[in-house]
């Protein structure tokens, strides 16, 4: 994979000075307006995050890309970047605070990593809060530490109490050696609610309309500034298209489970599987009956199933359909939402216990705390090595018994543990995987062969 010779001025970094800065909300923002002047923006989002990228499809209609430094690492980073920017400018929501990532000590894993790979500027959003004039200390110093303004496009000044605050707040960073682009007060349009796993995800709520968000940016922020730094984007023009690539001949049909309760994929993984010649066939375990006719593979990708698990139980026909298919032989690849619904059932946290599919052996049991939380790798004989994420309130009860994938080793301790369930067709684990960099496994599992492997 060959690095682009100059990605700058093709993108923009929205980072915080920590978690709940506002950047979900600012990104949004900034998304839908450009988006109503007609402006080809791509949205991305740094780290493994899956909720949210719905945000920004909501407010851009593009399928918003991950770039995580940890999992796919500079090279697997800056192609996507290049790839998924070739006709559009990219806008790329951070992750935590600026400087945090996978390394308490450096910015690797960081939003900063990935800006000073793209060598995209970074418009900082700070929380304000009943700040004052203290405020540009802080400012400075994430200026310093970065290595000096020219790091930055622009800082947003988010959170502040009233019209006067925000003037008082402006003549205060007046002194600073990089524009202030805008400022925001607490909008309850954009109070959206969080719940276990961060925000609750977009497709469970109506979310308020794009072209009133877009107002709302014309207002609070200079747009106009904004767009005169990157003149590549006076010079794109909208389009509707939510994927890059669409082969002209499919080899292979897989069915994706695609719904409310199982929408965390990454955008590039699909992307994959279509340059591998994947026509992917969505369906709906929550409101169809059984899944989809003559596909080649399945594919359970993570979710919430435990908010919808009584719908999901009651639904008997996709719940035999679902075992009658993985237990008849077809390939199938099931990701911690996946893994839940294969499971024999799921106990809530009121202590209710709801059957699902019956095809893992156990069940699967809903806990206070997150479990196994962070970054992980896998060894793999033949394969190297794989980088995932867990990220789950829940316990597979036959772990300790019954588990036969692999062992997985916590980046963050180098404890590894036994994880996961397979038989001859079937790969159920609680590890969500970046497919492009864990190609030699995805193909064998979904038994896509293809040709060639993209190169990176």
């Amino acid at each position: 994979m060959q690095a682009p010779n100059n990605h700058k001025h093709k993108g923009l970094i929205v980072a915080g000075m920590h978690s709940s800065s506002g950047k979900t909300a600012v990104t949004c923002l900034l998304l839908a307006a450009l988006l109503k002047r007609n402006l080809a923006v791509q949205p991305f989002k740094v780290g493994p995050d899956y909720i949210d990228p719905g945000f920004h499809f909501h407010f851009s209609a593009k399928a918003s890309v991950n770039l995580d430094p940890w999992i796919m690492g500079r090279e697997h980073v800056v192609h996507a970047a290049e790839q998924f920017t070739e006709n559009a400018f990219g806008i790329a929501e951070g992750v935590m605070g600026l400087f945090d990532g996978s390394d308490p000590k450096s910015d690797s894993g960081s939003t900063m990593e990935i800006a000073r790979w793209l060598g995209w500027p970074i418009l900082l959003v700070v929380p304000c809060r009943n700040a004052g004039r203290s405020i540009t200390a802080a400012i400075n110093g994430f200026i310093s530490e970065a290595g000096g303004e020219s790091h930055f496009a622009g800082i947003i000044l988010n959170q502040v109490n009233s019209q006067s605050h925000a003037e008082y707040l402006r003549k205060a960073c007046s002194t600073l050696e990089i524009p202030v682009l805008g400022t925001l007060s607490e909008i309850p349009d954009l109070d959206w609610p969080e719940r276990h796993l961060g925000l609750q995800p977009g497709v469970e709520q109506k979310l308020v309309d794009a072209n009133e968000l877009a107002q709302l940016a014309e207002k609070y922020f200079d747009l106009d500034l904004l767009v005169k730094k990157f003149p590549v984007l006076s010079k794109s023009v909208a389009q509707n298209n939510t994927q890059l690539s669409s082969p002209t001949k499919f080899s292979k049909r897989i069915a994706v489970a695609q719904d409310e309760a199982f929408h965390f994929y990454y955008a590039a993984n699909l992307e994959w599987l279509r340059q591998q010649g994947v026509e992917i066939v969505s369906f709906s375990p929550l409101h169809d009956s059984k899944v989809p006719e003559n596909v080649d593979a399945l594919l359970l990708g993570g979710g919430f199933p435990e908010v919808f698990a009584e719908k999901i139980s009651a639904n008997n026909s996709m719940l035999s359909s679902l075992k009658q298919t993985v237990e008849s032989g077809m390939p199938t690849y099931a990701e911690c939402g996946g893994l839940m619904i294969l499971a024999e059932s799921i106990k809530l946290l009121s202590g209710q216990s709801l059957a699902m599919a019956g095809v893992v052996p156990g069940m699967v049991e809903m806990t206070q705390r997150l479990q196994h939380f962070g970054y992980c790798k896998i060894d793999l004989p033949g394969k190297g090595e794989m980088r995932g994420h867990e990220f789950h309130y829940s316990q597979w009860s036959a772990e300790t018994s019954k588990a036969n994938l692999w062992d997985v080793t916590r980046h963050s301790t180098d404890i590894p543990r036994r994880e996961g369930f397979r038989t001859a067709n079937l790969h159920a684990s609680y590890v969500h995987l970046y497919f492009p960099q864990a190609a030699s496994l995805i193909g064998e599992v979904l038994r896509i062969f293809p040709k060639e492997l993209p190169k990176c």
